[in-house]
């Protein structure tokens, strides 16, 4: 049941393989100081055990399993729809591998209620391992490259540019809070990404439907973001993906301008890494095929140990 005083938040925390984080993530969120809300973990079918672990450790928390790994878009959408069942006003996305503020949800929620034309909301995200460090201090969309930029990532905090609420054209799939009723009409993740831009997409599309984003930097986090790296998996989905963004984001002459910007540079580095790194040029060519024979959601991204020799 709603609470009379406070907008309901059900929290929607993707786990795979990941149960130390999940469960330190858990703690945080123990100690916020918002009144009214629902944890709620998906496993996304873990293979080391997480579920059995969550349940005996959070066995006052709703916690579901899918059969299948479904990826961020698949899991993320699996929460969403088990969210709806306690209808909320409010559902948070927020990636396990985060610690929170106490007063973090207030702050978004705060601003949600305020902004009502507003679909999402996110806050300033700090590195974990250095927490002066600015990894997102809000963002926007750069469409005809079918991308979006973090403001002020790798910066200290002191410098950051935007200190107070505001709009802005994106926000990282990293924390979100979403409007449970906008989500009914601009809907769920695109789960032809899986994972990887899908934020993008999904930033962009609710806009295009009329809504807008905002964001409040007194709602704070942290993201454990040490060791962030390119790998063949995450090069595979972001080329792939790449070309699903471009298009969606675009028409006409700039949806041409943009894939054939975007082609021209991605030839460029598969022949340099065919020298430099024979993992990449072979999992960005497979990334390519794949987008143009519509292999999308999972695709071969799961399988490029077998099918280009990466480690």
């Amino acid at each position: 049941m709603k609470s009379k005083i406070e907008p309901l938040v059900v929290i929607n925390l993707l786990n795979y393989n990941g149960k130390a984080d999940t469960a330190e993530c858990i703690r945080s969120l123990e100690a916020i100081d918002y009144p009214n809300f629902i944890i709620m973990i998906i496993d996304n079918c873990s293979t080391d055990g997480s579920y059995e672990y969550l349940k005996k450790e959070f066995p006052e928390y709703k916690i579901f399993r899918t059969d299948v790994n479904l990826g961020y878009t698949g899991g993320i959408n699996f929460g969403f729809v088990k969210a709806t069942e306690f209808d909320p006003d409010y559902i948070l996305v927020i990636n396990n591998d985060t610690i929170v503020e106490k007063s973090f949800l207030t702050h978004l929620v705060n601003s949600m209620e305020k902004n009502s034309e507003a679909a999402g909301a996110g806050g300033l995200i700090l590195a974990e391992h250095d927490r002066e460090t600015v990894w997102f201090g809000g963002g926007k969309l750069i469409p005809w490259r079918g991308l979006a930029v973090h403001f002020d990532k790798g910066l200290h905090k002191s410098v950051i540019k935007i200190t107070s609420e505001c709009p802005v054209t994106f926000l990282t799939g990293c924390m979100i809070l979403f409007r449970a009723e906008a989500l009914e009409k601009t809907g769920l993740e695109d789960d032809r990404f899986f994972m990887y831009l899908d934020d993008i997409e999904l930033s962009s599309r609710i806009q295009r439907l009329g809504y807008s984003l905002v964001y409040n930097p007194k709602s704070v986090i942290y993201h454990k973001v040490l060791g962030e790296n390119e790998s063949p998996f995450k090069l595979y989905y972001s080329v792939r993906n790449r070309l699903l963004l471009i298009n969606s984001m675009n028409s006409g002459i700039i949806k041409f301008i943009a894939k054939f910007y975007f082609m021209s540079v991605i030839f460029v580095k598969i022949i340099v890494w065919s020298v430099t790194n024979s993992k990449f040029s072979k999992t960005a060519r497979l990334a390519l095929s794949d987008y143009f024979q519509g292999n999308l959601g999972k695709g071969n991204g799961l399988n490029l140990n077998q099918l280009t020799g990466s480690n």
